[in-house]
Formats: structure tokens, C-alpha cells, sequence
């Protein structure tokens, strides 16, 4: 058997046992720490969970980012645009907003604030769709939300793009100049073979002409020998061809269509917020995970400055509730929703009106070993971060934001 045959069949071996589809987005593969201490989603809605081609999904919530931002990552001060994670093209952006004010463009946010935003897209194509809100910041990447598992029916066909120009034309963005796109395309393919066929035609490539020039200058002599005229004429040809496309196809752009809008690039201003007003203050005393039990213990001092006593019925961190069934009653909404119904435990409480208590935490759930939380007993700085939730016994809500050291215990 030749080598070419072994090479022809260990490639179609690779094909028919190649990877199965991605359908969610590796949110597992990014660090603890990263997932932890950047941004805090919460009251995330992304509905219906069922929808036709061409209706309307909508997907909005609340978002903090964290005090707790690690050094080594560019945080939200910077630059940082509103997204949404969704598996190809397979929706399409109608309007986003923070606080009300259009995210077409970036935008600049404060640490330990918190943002609501929501998102407006339509179906494109039929399919389940794993969806996700996320943020992305410059020169740090997507941190993504809670995704939910989304069901589009329908035929791709029925699909419209349409819009209306200041002029009054409708325009199907679907099918707009297609045909124009498909011939550049082709134009360029055309020119870039033909250049790679001179050449290939020509004389060897690659190894033997690298070693053709080492040998040329080993022997002292001008490595440009081994290119005639001819090639010069050829390049100054092709390169003269390739400016006359460009200037043509851009007289011709010009041309058909005389008014055209910009790209836009600047910055949209968020209003700058007061810190949230929260009755209840937490002071992280010290932190550990159990490795053995995957348990997560927090030891808290807790100062009540309201009126009414106070309990603790959810901790959130890494897009996961662990969730105080004495106090909140929520389920999974399917089996890939990141939710501990029965995970969160409070030794202490409830930390009664106008008073300071100390209390023990406990998140305990297999979901740190699967979400791969356990990594962050290998972080240099070990630092965790997450939300808590106080209700009082009418409904009232405190978030206080938690954080500081945590050690492993491997016993």
C-alpha cells in the first residue's frame, strides 16, 4: 500500500469517527475565577422556550459586575459590548439596551453596580439553539450568562429581513446583493489562482526553493538572482490588475449608491449609578471548600440596618443558585438549568431587625465538580465571589454582593 493510500484512509477514518456537533458554548472551559468574580446574572428570562421562524425571542434580566474583578482581567471599565451567545446565524438582533439606552454600539460600566439590559432578536432559522446574554469586554473576551434551550420550528424559506430605506425602498437583507457578493468572490478566487498557478507552473516551491535561496546565500551571493524579469513583469501586471478592480469596484459603489451610513464607532454613555442602597452589609470572615463533600462553607458577619428580620434564600456565583428551600421555592426549568433547588444552608440565622450576627453558609452540590468550580483551589490568589440574596417576610429583597480568600480542605 502506497503512502498516499495509508494518508487517503487514515483521513476518511478521522471524517466518520470526527467530534459529534457543539451545541452549548464551553462556558465549563473557562477559569473558576473568571466565571466568578465578573459578572453576577441573575432574574435572567429568555422566553418562550418554543417560537416559529420569523417571531420574536426575548431575553432580558439584571447583571452586577463584581467588586472582586480580577486583576489580570480587563473589567467592564473599559470598553464592553452587549451580546448574545447563540450557536451560527441562526437569529438575528432587533434592539438591545442597558438601563434603557441603546446598545447598538460599546459602552463603559462601574464595578458593583447593577445594569438591567434585555435583547430582541427574531428566529432565522428552525432548530433547538442553546442562548445565551453575554458581555463582551475588550481584550478580556465573552463572559457568557445562564443559557436556556430554545425550540424553533418552521421553514428557513419563510424567513424576512425586510427593512425600508430613508428613501422608502424596502430591501430584503437576506438576498441583498447577492449576486454582487458571489461575483467578488469569484473575481478574487480567479486572480489569487492565477497568481499560485504562474508560480507552481513556474519552477518547485516551498522546501526546494527555500533551500534553493539558503544555498544561494551560503554562497555569498544575491538570493533575488533566482527571480528573472519575467517574474517582475508578471508581479507588476497582477498588481496593476488588482488596483484597477479596487478603483473600479469603489467608483462603481460610489455610483449606484451616493449616500450610504457610516459604521458607527463611538462610544454610547450609560449614566453613571449610586451605589445599590442596601439595609443588610455582609463581611466575609473566612471561606473553605470541602474537596472531599463538595462543600462550599462561608463564614459570615451579617449587620441588619432594617426594620424587619432578614434570611438568606439564595447564593449565586458562577451563573449557579444555590438555592435555601426553607425560604424560596424554585426548580430546574430543564436539566441543563444550572439550579440547586435544595444546595444552600444557613447555620445562625435569621439575622433579626437592627442587629449583627454571625452565621455559617453552606453550598453543597455536586454542581462544583461538574461545572468545574472545583478548579479554583488551583488559583495563585484563591478568591471567590457571589451574590446574596436577603428576603424579609414581606417579599422585600437585599443583593449584597460577597467575597474574599477561600482555602481548600482535603479532608
Amino acid at each position: 500500500m502506497t503512502h498516499y493510500c495509508k494518508l487517503a484512509i487514515f483521513t476518511l477514518i478521522i471524517l466518520l469517527i470526527g467530534p459529534s456537533i457543539a451545541c452549548a458554548h464551553g462556558e465549563r472551559a473557562q477559569a473558576a475565577n473568571t466565571r466568578m468574580r465578573t459578572i453576577n446574572w441573575y432574574d435572567i428570562e429568555i422566553y418562550p422556550k418554543n417560537l416559529s421562524v420569523g417571531e420574536e425571542l426575548h431575553i432580558k434580566g439584571w447583571f452586577r459586575p463584581s467588586q472582586y474583578w480580577p486583576e489580570h482581567i480587563p473589567s467592564v471599565e473599559g470598553r464592553v459590548f452587549l451580546n448574545v451567545g447563540i450557536s451560527g446565524p441562526n437569529f438575528i438582533r432587533l434592539s438591545s439596551s442597558i438601563d434603557g439606552i441603546s446598545m447598538v454600539q460599546s459602552t463603559s460600566l462601574q464595578l458593583g453596580r447593577d445594569y438591567e439590559f434585555s435583547l430582541r432578536l427574531k428566529a432565522r432559522r428552525s432548530g433547538s439553539f442553546h442562548v445565551h446574554p453575554l458581555l463582551n469586554v475588550k481584550d478580556a473576551g465573552p463572559l457568557v450568562g445562564p443559557g436556556k434551550w430554545i425550540n424553533v420550528t418552521g421553514v428557513n424559506s419563510d424567513f424576512k429581513n425586510e427593512i425600508e430605506t430613508m428613501f422608502g425602498n424596502r430591501l430584503d437583507l437576506e438576498s441583498l446583493n447577492l449576486n454582487v457578493i458571489y461575483g467578488w468572490h469569484l473575481i478574487w478566487f480567479v486572480l489569487g489562482a492565477a497568481w499560485i498557478f504562474y508560480w507552481f507552473r513556474k519552477r518547485p516551491l516551498l522546501i526546494s526553493r527555500m533551500r534553493a535561496v539558503d544555498k544561494i546565500l551560503s554562497e555569498d551571493r544575491d538570493a533575488d538572482e533566482i527571480i528573472t524579469d519575467k517574474d517582475r513583469k508578471i508581479a507588476v501586471g497582477f498588481i496593476t490588475i488588482t488596483m484597477l478592480l479596487i478603483m473600479g469596484g469603489f467608483l462603481w459603489a460610489e455610483s449606484k449608491y451616493p449616500i450610504t451610513t457610516p459604521l458607527r464607532t463611538a462610544k454610547v454613555t450609560v449614566p453613571k449609578k449610586a451605589p445599590t442602597n442596601s439595609s443588610v452589609k455582609v463581611k466575609l470572615n473566612e471561606a473553605f471548600y470541602k474537596i472531599p463533600g463538595r462543600s462550599f462553607e462561608m463564614s459570615l458577619t451579617v449587620e441588619n440596618f432594617g426594620k424587619e428580620d432578614v434570611r438568606i434564600g439564595e447564593f449565586s456565583t458562577a451563573n449557579i443558585r444555590f438555592v435555601n428551600s426553607a425560604v424560596l421555592s424554585v426548580s430546574p426549568a430543564d436539566r441543563h438549568d444550572l439550579v440547586s433547588s435544595n444546595g444552600l444552608r444557613i447555620e445562625g440565622g435569621p439575622i433579626k431587625a437592627a442587629s449583627t450576627q454571625n452565621i455559617k453558609v453552606f453550598a453543597e452540590d455536586s454542581l462544583w465538580e461538574t461545572q468545574r468550580l472545583t478548579q479554583m483551589i488551583n488559583d495563585p490568589d484563591s478568591i471567590i465571589a457571589g451574590l446574596l440574596f436577603f428576603y424579609s417576610d414581606n417579599g422585600k429583597r437585599n443583593i449584597v454582593e460577597v467575597g474574599g480568600p477561600m482555602l481548600p480542605v482535603f479532608e
